[in-house]
């Protein structure tokens, strides 16, 4: 919006002294010139509106690769973790006993009593 806003009052200010020195070249003097509305033409108005379609496309390709990569990365510490609560149970089974507890811990209301 700050961009358009400068190129706007730009635009303004280039016209304001193109208009200033025809004026001149006339023998009038203009003490100041307003531009009150102003347009593109088709083409240029087609072109900004392509250009914000691209921009909005790539977003969500972006958007598209950035989930991909957080689902590949969740998986892989997934799997990551399955693996390492498999090596435990097979290095010591003391951890089926920690789990079991842990999971009756939780499943309890009354934590007094064990499942």
């Amino acid at each position: 919006m700050l961009a358009s806003s400068l190129h706007r009052e730009k635009l303004s200010r280039e016209i304001r002294e193109i208009l200033t020195e025809r004026a001149s070249n006339s023998g009038i003097a203009l003490d100041d010139v307003s531009i009150t509305t102003l347009t593109f033409g088709k083409e240029f108005t087609a072109a900004i509106e392509a250009k914000q379609v691209a921009a909005q496309d790539k977003f969500i390709v972006e958007k598209a690769e950035q989930d991909r990569r957080s689902a590949v990365i969740r998986a892989q510490g997934e799997a990551k973790s399955a693996q390492l609560i498999v090596q435990a149970i097979a290095n010591n089974q003391a951890f089926i006993t920690l789990r079991k507890i842990e999971s009756c811990e939780i499943d309890c209301s009354d934590h007094s009593t064990i499942c």
